[in-house]
């Protein structure tokens, strides 16, 4: 699995770090530094089949069992001896870094679930992720790309600079289409596993954006009260704390991992 790293490896404050549906690890590019300074040593990866953890087109590598898996496996070989990674998964990261914690609760030493949710997107968020399954892998990503653009263009939505929108375009090529296809399925039918988790009693925290589009924040506050998890929400951010309030967002991880910044 690709990665980034932050922060000596002998620091006994480790941190994984898991992006979202069609992120990658650079997601948490202005987190890393923030949480290396204050001492952590913190890893983010590409999910298998985001963009530079390549992988073959074989639909059970890419089952939310299989994903959780790739987690344990990188905690593991990471870290083999010493104290455990907090590991924070930013939304559909989210609910495979819970499927992680279920499945090897002993891997882990906390859960951050950031801007992530109980089970399947809400309704608002499942007509495009229908057809994108529809459409994939027959599709090409280049026509699914330019059609995004179109889409927007005609809503009026600003570019990013030019360097970003290259950067976006190229990560999203590199997806593989039949793990973008499976990974939608995830986000449409993940069940809601927030009880188990609370039975579990790993030490959790919810922390989103107040303006989060794809969980509403109330939902998300509600799945923090029935873990009895920390909450954190951060005012006028959307569904990507880590890049749009870094500092507010390690400052948040810091402080229930209990590390001082």
């Amino acid at each position: 699995m690709a990665a980034l790293e932050t922060g000596s490896p002998e620091s006994d404050q480790r941190a994984l770090l898991v992006p979202g549906f069609t992120g990658s690890k650079e997601d948490f590019i202005a987190l890393l530094p923030l949480l290396g300074d204050a001492g952590v040593h913190a890893v983010s990866v590409d999910l298998v089949g985001q963009y530079e953890s390549r992988a073959n087109a074989a639909e059970e590598r890419f089952t939310l069992a299989a994903l959780a898996a790739d987690l344990v496996a990188t905690s593991g070989a990471r870290w083999p001896v010493g104290r455990r990674p907090h590991l924070v998964g930013h939304s559909l990261g989210g609910l495979i870094a819970r499927e992680a914690v279920l499945t090897a609760p002993g891997a882990f030493a906390s859960l951050v679930l950031m801007s992530s949710g109980p089970g399947a997107v809400p309704a608002h968020q499942r007509p495009a992720l229908e057809a994108l399954e529809a459409l994939l892998p027959q599709t090409d990503l280049e026509v699914l790309w330019e059609a995004k653009q179109s889409l927007d263009a005609a809503k009026d939505l600003p570019l990013p600079p030019p360097e970003i929108q290259a950067f976006l375009r190229e990560r999203w090529l590199c997806n593989n289409p039949v793990g973008l296809r499976a990974k939608a399925g995830i986000l449409l039918r993940a069940p809601d596993r927030t009880d188990e988790l609370a039975a579990l009693g790993t030490r959790s925290m919810v922390v989103h954006g107040s303006d989060d589009d794809v969980w509403s924040p109330d939902l998300q506050f509600q799945m923090a009260e029935r873990l009895n998890a920390s909450h954190h929400a951060i005012e006028a951010v959307g569904h990507s704390p880590a890049a749009e309030a870094a500092e507010e967002t390690a400052a948040a991880l810091l402080e229930f991992w209990q590390v001082e910044g």
